[in-house]
């Protein structure tokens, strides 16, 4: 018996991200992405990558303080949402930096 608790504990704690609420690992995708693109935003040199930088950086800002605002969880069809936005931003910044 005290194996399978120390199993269920185990389990628990190498997925519990699929305990978190929707909200808080939204929130935790985007503060990772915003430290990533700042980092390269200090790093960039050229002025128009810089800039798209920037527009992508304000986008996922502005997602970032909609969701803090809100106290409720996020439906599965709402996360799916903003996790596509967040993959669009990342996109869209691929797409400019390719050209």
């Amino acid at each position: 018996m005290k194996s399978e608790k120390d199993m269920s504990k185990v389990i628990k704690w190498q997925y519990s991200d699929f305990f978190e609420p929707r909200r808080e690992k939204l929130v935790s995708i985007l503060l990772s992405e915003i430290i990533f693109l700042k980092s390269h935003i200090k790093k960039s040199n050229i002025s128009k990558k810089t800039q798209y930088l920037e527009i992508a950086l304000d986008k996922l800002e502005y997602l970032l303080n909609t969701l803090k605002k809100s106290d409720i969880d996020l439906s599965d069809k709402d996360f799916d949402k903003v996790v596509l936005i967040i993959y669009h931003v990342f996109e869209e910044i691929t797409n400019k930096l390719n050209c």
